[in-house]
């Protein structure tokens, strides 16, 4: 006996609101999240640098430099040095 699933009608290409940029086809979600995703990264560094500097803290630049960084090995290792940083700071 065999079953047959329903196939789900997926969106094409032209249905998706697009433009041109670079010779690319970009998606506006795509930018969307590109700039939702750069304010995140800027915000989390000077946040760090504010609040290492604020403690008083030597690697108060490395923190606030070095974190923004780490998104290049990805957002999760990102997220997980913020962890560390705060777990790793001087309490009040």
């Amino acid at each position: 006996m065999t079953v047959t699933l329903p196939m789900l009608p997926t969106p094409s290409i032209a249905q998706i609101p697009t433009f041109r940029f670079a010779g690319a086809t970009v998606a506006y979600d795509e930018v969307y999240l590109l700039v939702v995703l750069l304010v995140l990264w800027a915000t989390l560094g000077r946040w760090v640098y504010k609040d290492a500097t604020a403690r008083g803290s030597e690697w108060a630049w490395q923190w606030g430099f070095g974190t923004p960084l780490t998104v290049v090995a990805g957002l999760d290792v990102l997220l997980l040095v913020v962890v560390i940083y705060l777990l790793l700071r001087d309490s009040d």
